[in-house]
């Protein structure tokens, strides 16, 4: 049963043009990054080869973290369709368990999570492809730097995200709850990255890092530039503790919801009564006659009601909120390296930084029109 349920979230999800629209997001953002030096992710990518093992690394431990939003999207649809629709009691009054249901939606939209996370490789294999790009700039394409990034940051982070976001969704049930939780995982991380930038132990800063990226850093920051071409993650060492501990703690948030989660409604107070209430009167109201008008003041008025209902469906939907917050932490990201560029120290002179902004958001200015285009 836990595997029909799990199938059940593939397929459902499989069908939804969201998966692709992210899964396209994340190929064109990684592929631009490689291909064009003005697009950047956590900042420019060096003397090293383009598609070097370090630099796939670094992309996938960055866009985990970016990416937040978008598996929150995934788990929390997940963990609340059934009460969203008001399906849970039918679902429930079925001889189905706690554990089936739970750990086949939990697995379920974990692994749909994982799918739009596989555009990062492609991204970066097909933006090496690119003609403008130096051939001495460009390594060997090799799938095993893609496969130990992968199962070493990509697998552990997205199990993080969704045990918080899939615990939150199924107690609290609320869509809000799961997006709010995910931004101030989101906040929060960033503040305690400041903080732990202060801390004279490498070690403890690198194993309290949930995404692994000081683990990452601490492992590959005395590599020579031929190391970061060729070398692959070590299987041993702070980054294997990082993520042992981190999926050991994946697991205890997961087994929190599960035993705080009941099939029953906690959230209903007191007792409904069954007795009729008195009758009352009803009586036909008066109308007063209307004018109808078609002229072009009517069309005026019908085309601004049309454009602020569809302007607010926009920008109050999912996918707006996390294209929108994915683009603004990149740029965020590429603004504090702006004095970086090839190992050089620069100045954030004028026409760097709008260059840089125009890079790191046009693409997703294209995004947000040719999705909203045909929607």
């Amino acid at each position: 049963m836990i595997a029909r349920i799990a199938l059940f979230e593939l397929r459902y999800w499989l069908r939804q043009p969201m998966v692709y629209i992210f899964f396209l997001l994340l190929a064109f953002l990684c592929g631009a990054a490689v291909a064009v030096d003005n697009i950047q992710i956590g900042g420019s990518i060096g003397s090293v080869y383009r598609n070097a093992p370090e630099v796939i690394y670094n992309f996938h431990g960055l866009m985990s973290f970016l990416g937040l939003l978008m598996v929150t999207a995934f788990v929390n649809g997940s963990a609340i369709r059934d009460f969203q629709y008001n399906t849970a009691q039918i679902a429930f009054s079925t001889p189905l368990t706690k554990s089936q249901y739970l750990i086949g939606k939990f697995i379920g939209s974990t692994l749909v999570a994982l799918v739009p996370m596989l555009g990062i490789s492609i991204g970066i294999i097909v933006g090496s492809w690119w003609p403008t790009i130096d051939p001495e700039r460009l390594g060997p394409t090799l799938l095993a730097p893609h496969l130990s990034a992968f199962l070493m940051l990509m697998l552990p982070n997205v199990l993080f995200i969704s045990a918080v976001i899939f615990a939150v969704g199924v107690l609290a049930r609320s869509t809000i709850a799961s997006f709010i939780s995910a931004i101030v995982l989101m906040v929060g991380y960033l503040i305690a990255q400041s903080l732990m930038s202060g801390l004279d132990n490498e070690m403890t800063g690198a194993l309290l890092d949930p995404f692994g990226l000081n683990a990452l850093d601490q492992v590959t920051k005395y590599w020579t530039v031929s190391e970061k071409n060729t070398l692959l993650l070590p299987n041993s060492g702070v980054l294997l503790w990082n993520r042992l501990l981190w999926v050991g703690i994946s697991v205890l948030v997961f087994l929190f919801g599960f035993l705080r989660f009941s099939f029953h409604d906690r959230r209903k107070k007191g007792v409904v009564s069954n007795e009729d209430g008195p009758a009352l009167a009803v009586t036909a109201a008066a109308l007063p006659n209307v004018e109808r008008r078609f002229g072009a003041k009517a069309n005026w008025k019908q085309f601004l009601h049309a454009v602020r209902m569809d302007l607010k469906a926009i920008v109050t939907g999912p996918v707006f909120i996390i294209v929108m917050t994915l683009g603004v932490a990149q740029l965020i990201s590429s603004l504090s390296f702006v004095t970086e560029l090839y190992d050089n120290v620069t100045y954030p002179v004028t026409y760097n930084v709008v260059d840089l902004i125009q890079g790191s958001l046009f693409l997703y200015v294209i995004i947000i029109v040719t999705f909203y285009s045909g929607y």
